[in-house]
């Protein structure tokens, strides 16, 4: 029997209005996620990926124009819905971590006030009991002492506690999907491989769905169950982890892994990717990357397809990229 999506996005549109010009931020993107399941999303700096979730979370500002042929999370479409219900949906049935954990956390309160808050708003617990969820929240996430460090605040924790906080907060309100916006920038190695782990631990215990946005194609390649590769506001690759590893078909996907460190790999032997990401206030091709594109041709510049390879991996190019070539 298929699954119901818990999230159904397709053929979103995000543009800013800014003083230098209108900037076509996203253009396209549809992805769906089922219950239990983790997506890669992945591509450089400025490809799209935090609009992207940005604006599944509604937290893009007044500047953004955003539209979609469909956007629903967990039978909530997103485009119609008040603020108040999307107020009420975010944290309580979809939930995200920020790149920034301290940056995220409020200053001026505890980090066991700020789960207390979370556990009231969107459990209706009662005070006491919501104090004792917190504490418990704090030692599932692996904090020393949790009793003491219920009464710390942000600036007296280290960055890979205050992602673990984080983490708690995402998770205390049993949300059905999280949204992982780059969780372990600024942490060492070890760290990044400890958040990862809680992360996939409480995912897995809960059934829950699972973003995450990464440039750290190696990271995510352990725990993600498929990927979505985006470039300059577009989609230009989905599929399993399989198919994006062993099977890459866009010819921007083949750069990456390229350019990606492996650990025979020296620094001579990284590829580059050619060029930077266009301007997004410009007139744009239908192919975003034909520009950087090694393998473009004229017909580049016709309506850019979309390709179904197989049930689970799909390309928009024109010219498919194979490793072998």
């Amino acid at each position: 029997m298929t699954q119901v999506p818990i999230l159904d996005i397709r053929n979103l549109k995000v543009d800013f209005a800014t003083r230098d010009g209108m900037v076509h931020a996203l253009e396209s993107v549809s992805f769906q996620l089922v219950r239990g399941e983790t997506m890669g999303l992945v591509g450089e700096s400025g490809s799209g990926k935090s609009v992207s979730a940005y604006a599944v979370m509604r937290l893009l500002g007044s500047s953004a124009h955003v539209t979609a042929d469909r956007m629903v999370c967990g039978g909530v479409d997103l485009r119609s819905a008040s603020d108040a219900e999307v107020a009420s949906l975010r944290g309580k049935r979809m939930t995200m971590i920020f790149q920034n954990a301290r940056a995220a956390l409020n200053p001026i309160r505890s980090i066991g006030d700020q789960i207390v808050d979370v556990l009231r708003a969107h459990r209706a617990m009662p005070k006491r009991e919501a104090h004792e969820a917190a504490i418990m929240a704090l030692a599932e996430v692996r904090i020393p002492d949790p009793k003491r460090r219920y009464h710390a605040y942000p600036f007296e924790l280290s960055g890979g506690m205050c992602q673990r906080v984080m983490i708690a907060l995402a998770f205390a309100s049993e949300p059905e999907l999280l949204i992982a916006d780059e969780p372990t920038t600024g942490l060492d190695v070890t760290t990044q491989a400890v958040i990862m782990d809680l992360i996939r631990e409480k995912s897995s215990q809960r059934q829950m769905s699972t973003i995450l946005i990464t440039h750290d194609l190696t990271l995510a390649a352990e725990y993600c169950d498929r990927f979505a590769v985006m470039h300059a506001g577009h989609i230009v690759e989905q599929g399993t982890t399989t198919d994006i590893f062993q099977r890459a078909t866009h010819p921007y996907t083949g750069l990456l892994m390229q350019a990606t460190p492996h650990g025979a790999t020296t620094l001579s032997e990284l590829a580059a990717i050619p060029g930077s990401l266009p301007d997004l206030r410009r007139e744009l091709p239908p192919c975003r990357f034909v520009h950087r594109c090694p393998q473009s041709t004229p017909a580049c510049a016709a309506p850019l397809p979309r390709v179904k390879l197989d049930a689970s991996h799909e390309v928009a190019c024109h010219m498919p990229w194979r490793e072998s070539e």
